[in-house]
């Protein structure tokens, strides 16, 4: 937990980190710009400082005039640490099994937060983003299930831009398939990719039984404003049930989304490091983050290589922006 000098430094240190993250990040190798604890020899200080992350450190003699992070902005100073976020999808070949070895019984015929979730259509990737060139599906995880706002109430699971949408040829209606078990049970109904949010929501197919429990975890209670140094956990399809406390609320991070959508800038993002050895991983990507009181504080877009780091969407920008609202029973639901 921050303490209340902490939190001041932010406030403080926060209109300031706006003011200047444009001309931090357009700085060679520079993937984000946020707020945190400086370090010194690896040891976390209590001074409040501008973070910058790079791709890789250099010494500054090998930098470029003009290209170096300066040692502090309008007298507060800068931390730069190695960090490049990735998006956090499964990437499988068109003629494979979409989910091989997965345990399917417990899972099979029933919606709910922690599912896999899949577009049928596929596109074609090429090293290195994929080992081999050719077609490839993508999975990611259905973090949650949300309703439409009344009168127009259909339940639907959400998930993010990237695995929903895969790239800018996706329109509403592409069929989604659930990795667990290969049933076709949903159909891309919005999609949102902002400076603050990246967000989709699949209709779920009648006759599909639903819950508004996220598995592993328990009932979805409803949502609310993360804050540093709260405790947190998901279900990623990738990496399961996992823990982490919010380190900032406050992180902007440039993540490639590929040839077609480019590098896109993330604004005010939550940042979530690992209570244990990692938080995230490949196919985590959509999973609802939720407080201990069973409140989803986020969605979860991308992850730092090694999953110690996570990075996701406040929950009230992904609602307003998809114009849904949080489903909160703890009974399962037909369609």
């Amino acid at each position: 937990m921050l303490s209340i000098r902490e939190l001041r430094d932010r406030a403080v240190i926060r209109p300031i980190k706006r003011a200047v993250e444009d001309q931090l990040l357009d700085l060679p190798g520079v993937t984000a710009v946020d707020i945190g604890a400086k370090h010194r020899a690896e040891e976390r200080t209590g001074q409040q400082v501008i973070v910058v992350s790079v791709r890789r450190k250099k010494p500054r003699e090998q930098l470029l005039p003009g290209t170096c992070i300066p040692s502090d902005v309008f007298g507060i100073p800068t931390d730069v640490i190695e960090e490049r976020p990735v998006l956090q999808h499964i990437h499988c070949a068109r003629n494979e099994r979409l989910a091989p070895g997965r345990r399917v019984g417990e899972r099979t015929g029933l919606v709910r937060g922690g599912s896999g979730i899949a577009p049928c259509r596929a596109v074609y990737l090429s090293p290195p983003t994929v080992p081999t060139a050719g077609e490839y599906r993508r999975i990611g995880t259905l973090g949650a299930i949300v309703t439409g706002i009344a009168p127009t109430a259909v339940p639907m699971g959400l998930t993010t831009f990237d695995v929903g949408c895969l790239d800018d040829a996706w329109a509403v209606g592409d069929r989604m398939v659930d990795p667990d078990g290969g049933r076709v049970h949903t159909e891309l109904a919005r999609a949102a990719l902002s400076g603050r949010v990246d967000a989709a929501a699949v209709a779920i197919a009648p006759g599909s039984e639903t819950s508004c429990v996220v598995d592993g975890i328990g009932p979805v209670t409803g949502h609310a404003t993360a804050y540093p140094g709260e405790q947190v956990c998901k279900n990623g399809f990738g990496t399961g049930v996992t823990h982490g406390v919010v380190t900032s609320v406050d992180a902007t991070v440039r993540i490639d989304h590929g040839e077609a959508l480019g590098v896109r800038v993330l604004r005010e993002q939550i940042r979530i490091t690992a209570a244990d050895l990692r938080f995230c991983g490949p196919g985590d990507a959509g999973a609802a983050v939720l407080d201990p009181g069973g409140r989803i504080i986020g969605l979860h877009v991308a992850g730092s290589r090694g999953g110690v780091v996570g990075f996701a969407s406040p929950i009230a920008d992904v609602l307003a922006e998809l114009d849904v609202e949080l489903c909160t029973e703890s009974q399962r639901i037909r369609v």
